[in-house]
């Protein structure tokens, strides 16, 4: 079963797809709703017996608008596509029909209206202004006609008009509804999609692609907002790890091998996320740990815990393995964001002269 609606999901992807320029979309909706009517406007003027000019009208009128379904399915010129279709149902479907179906009796006013509303969202410019003047000056002088000259018009007797504008009616709603919906399904569409990519580049900008964590970048603007909250958010330490001997680590292992130690060492730092610390590569095997809300001994519990893991769990070959040093500060509220880069970055030189493999925290 699932087969047999394939050919028209794909139809229904190959002219809806994100891909496609919102504006083609919607002219096309405009053309299947109008495809739409005419198709039942047909059958309504054969089952009400009118006559055969009111019966074949309809009909040709679907498979010219059919026709351009398909010319806007392969051109690329969009503007020339929509401009083209919705002057075709504004000047000549509507007229027509309204010719045919005895005026408004024929309740073809819906070709106007899906004209209208397509003029607003589609075109640009002055042919958006010039197109809807001109329809309006059109609909007036077919109503002036109508007026003056009822003549032209096909007549219908007061039961049939009474069917007529009863099916019309519900063609109508049926239409406008599924106009309406189609637009709107389409711009909420592209709503979450644009926002999802909104949180995609969000998240790029603002990740590291190695290892996951946040980069330099996102961390910098992130630790200044939360110097600056010091006093309404209480402790905050900061701590700068590094790997060491890393670059013996890459000459010896090669390089993707180091980005691997990379890789497991960011693991070991994602952890510390359940305490609510916050991590980012700062660059190279360089790395800084954020620990809010923490007294000094948790916060200095946590990081003695990343290097004792560091040295568990990234191996080299049989028996070596991957140690790291860190420098650890706690944030007073006198301390700029420069000072305290600085001062974390003394205690993690003092860690790696001190014999590596440990933090220094005074």
């Amino acid at each position: 079963m699932e087969g047999n609606f394939s050919p028209i999901k794909q139809l229904y992807k190959n002219l809806f797809s994100m891909d496609v320029p919102l504006e083609k979309r919607i002219t096309h909706a405009m053309l299947f709703c109008s495809m739409f009517g005419t198709f039942f406007g047909f059958i309504e003027s054969f089952v009400l017996h009118l006559p055969i000019f009111a019966v074949l009208l309809p009909l040709i009128l679907f498979f010219m608008l059919l026709g351009f379904s398909f010319w806007g399915f392969y051109t690329k010129r969009t503007e020339v596509f929509a401009l083209v279709s919705i002057s075709v149902i504004g000047f000549v479907v509507f007229p027509l029909m309204f010719l045919a179906n005895d005026g408004m009796h024929g309740g073809m006013i819906f070709y106007f209206v899906i004209a209208a509303v397509c003029i607003a969202l589609v075109l640009k410019g002055k042919a958006r202004f010039i197109l809807f003047i001109a329809i309006i000056a059109e609909y007036t002088v077919l109503f002036v006609f109508y007026k003056n000259a009822p003549q032209y018009f096909l007549h219908m007797t007061d039961e049939t008009a009474f069917i007529d504008q009863l099916c019309s009616m519900v063609i109508t709603s049926l239409i406008l509804f599924s106009f309406s919906y189609s637009v709107a399904h389409q711009n909420l569409h592209d709503r979450e999609t644009i926002k999802n990519l909104s949180k995609m580049y969000e998240t790029q900008a603002n990740t590291d692609e190695l290892t996951g964590l946040y980069n330099r970048r996102y961390f910098n603007n992130f630790l200044k907002l939360a110097i600056s909250t010091l006093g309404d958010t209480g402790n905050l330490h900061i701590a700068m790890l590094d790997i060491d001997d890393f670059k013996v680590v890459n000459d010896k292992y090669g390089h993707p091998f180091g980005d691997t130690v990379l890789q497991r060492f960011a693991k070991i730092l994602k952890k510390t996320e359940s305490e609510g610390a916050t991590a980012c590569r700062y660059g190279g095997e360089e790395f800084l740990l954020l620990i809010p809300k923490k007294d000094r001994a948790e916060a200095l519990h946590i990081v003695e815990k990343i290097i004792e893991a560091t040295w568990a769990q990234i191996q080299i070959g049989e028996n070596g393995f991957v140690t790291a040093s860190a420098g650890f500060v706690t944030c007073t509220e006198n301390m700029s964001y420069n000072e305290l880069l600085q001062e974390v970055d003394k205690r993690l030189y003092a860690a790696k002269a001190a014999g590596k493999n440990r933090v220094v925290s005074e």
